[in-house]
């Protein structure tokens, strides 16, 4: 069903498609966003767009706001996350929502940039996400002297010790249709026995990785005497690159070719037009020393009255709640190097790793 409504007048209109994602939507989101994480690529690899909605803003005949969204128990839960989007169309999409759809008592955002200072209707909002991102320059060159002066003057010495133990040493790079089902779970082994051996059970879901690799992957392989030693699953929406799964194998862990492939897959990022390199979250000196600048998204609960909060006082709670565990978790990685603070975390994943059997 396709609805379209004039939503001021003059040049501005609003058109909601409901259970319905048009052809010209994945282009858009594109150009509006340029983000993984509001990308039609991940929507249909990790989320279900069966009966997903779709809200378009447009501006002198231009899609200015897009957004994805399902409608369930009264509450509509936004698909786009890790987005910026100004305070205005925020509460021009939740005035279209609760005026459209009587129903509803509440709009969830899981993780966007605004401002929201101010708004007409009751707001929770708390931190949720963090990634780092790096402006990137025109070359490669420029960005190494952006990179801190013991980043780059390891990168190089670390580059000469593996030239000159393994005179194979090469990387290789590969693109959607190019990926190799044996390069990426290569990969995600190296990485989950790193992160299983400090005691945390992960496993990835490879299969979508993979999946997801063919449609917008860029992936990176570092090979010695033709075998994968390191590696890395990335991807790219519009200019943007983003960093997902990095692994190397511990035999040659003195060489760190996990910062190695990080670097070259940066310096391939710009050559191929890249703006923008993602190398997600977690607090890691290195990220920083790679010119990587914290960018922090909110999660955002929108309710229709004061007394529809108390309807659901449920949803209030566990978000207020969530709010301090957020801050705790943040707290913790800051200082995860100190005793107290690992001794935490053991304990956490202990209790994981029981509560998972």
């Amino acid at each position: 069903m396709n609805m379209n409504e004039l939503a001021e007048a003059g040049e501005t209109s609003i058109s909601c498609y409901l259970n319905e994602i048009p052809s010209f939507i994945e282009a858009e989101l594109v150009k509006s966003y340029e983000t993984l994480h509001s990308s039609l690529p991940f929507f249909k690899t990790y989320r279900s767009i069966d009966g997903v909605n779709c809200y378009v803003r447009e501006r002198k005949g231009h899609p200015k706001t897009v957004l994805l969204f399902t409608f369930r128990n009264k509450r509509i839960d936004v698909l786009n996350e890790m987005i910026e989007i100004e305070q205005s169309e925020v509460d021009c999409f939740a005035r279209y929502v609760f005026t459209r759809f009587e129903q509803v008592d509440i709009i969830s955002f899981k993780a966007l940039k605004t401002t929201v200072h101010e708004s007409d209707f009751p707001v929770q909002r708390h931190s949720s996400k963090d990634t780092y991102v790096i402006a990137l320059p025109g070359t490669a060159e420029e960005y190494t002297e952006s990179i801190a002066k013991s980043t780059r003057a390891d990168i190089r010495r670390q580059t000469r010790n593996v030239l000159r133990d393994f005179p194979s040493f090469t990387s290789q790079f590969f693109v959607n249709e190019e990926v190799r089902e044996e390069h990426v779970r290569e990969i995600i082994a190296f990485s989950e026995r790193k992160i299983n051996s400090k005691g945390v059970k992960l496993s990835h879901d490879v299969d979508r990785i993979i999946a997801l690799a063919r449609m917008c992957g860029f992936i990176h392989v570092l090979l010695i005497d033709g075998r994968v030693c390191a590696g890395s699953v990335n991807y790219r929406i519009g200019s943007s690159y983003f960093g997902d799964v990095t692994g190397y194998d511990p035999e040659y862990e003195k060489y760190a070719l996990g910062k190695l492939g990080a670097y070259h897959t940066i310096c391939e990022s710009i050559a191929r037009g890249g703006t923008r390199f993602y190398l997600g979250g977690g607090v890691f000196e290195f990220k920083s020393k790679m010119s990587g600048v914290i960018l922090s998204m909110d999660e955002l609960q929108i309710y229709r009255s004061y007394f529809k909060m108390l309807v659901n006082l449920d949803r209030v709670a566990r978000t207020f709640a969530a709010r301090y565990v957020g801050r705790l978790k943040k707290h913790l990685h800051q200082h995860k190097q100190e005793m107290w603070a690992r001794a935490i975390f053991k304990s956490f994943y202990f209790l994981s790793n029981k509560l998972a059997k």
